[in-house]
């Protein structure tokens, strides 16, 4: 009986009353927020943008693809970014897959970038780069780095 009792106790501290557990996480109100990174007025692929806020608590970021093009994502993938004025990093993104599906698992066969950035832009706090992306959002950012 005592057995039993334990059992029950801890499925019910383990089910909880009523339902199951599911954090949530917070979600920001974003706007349109896409553009175009060039180096030097040239199109950057295959690179990550990401706009940092002065909180630190709503990065967007979004891949450039063979025309630099870039989507920012702040809760998912291009919903956009928060308003307001954000520093900016750059790095690069190696695909993952070697464009005929097959996973890329060995580091040495992995793409180069296209162009080697100085490593001042990986940082939003060393590369100089600002982006203000206004309440009505915007699909005309531009980063030109040289």
């Amino acid at each position: 009986m005592r057995t039993n009792m334990i059992l029950v106790t801890l499925c019910i501290a383990v089910m909880g009353c009523g339902g199951s557990y599911e954090p949530q996480a917070e979600v920001f109100q974003t706007t349109t927020a896409s553009g175009v990174l060039t180096w030097k007025g040239k199109p950057l692929p295959g690179f990550i943008v990401s706009v940092h806020p002065a909180d630190g608590k709503h990065i967007a970021s979004g891949t450039t693809d063979a025309e630099g093009r870039f989507t920012l994502g702040t809760n998912a993938v291009g919903d956009g970014a928060v308003a307001g004025t954000h520093k900016v990093s750059v790095v690069w993104q190696p695909p993952e897959d070697d464009g005929m599906g097959a996973v890329i698992d060995d580091p040495s066969k992995l793409p180069k970038p296209p162009v080697t950035l100085p490593a001042k832009y990986a940082s939003p706090e060393t590369s100089g780069l600002t982006l203000e992306i206004p309440e009505s959002g915007s699909s005309e950012l531009k980063l030109d780095l040289n």
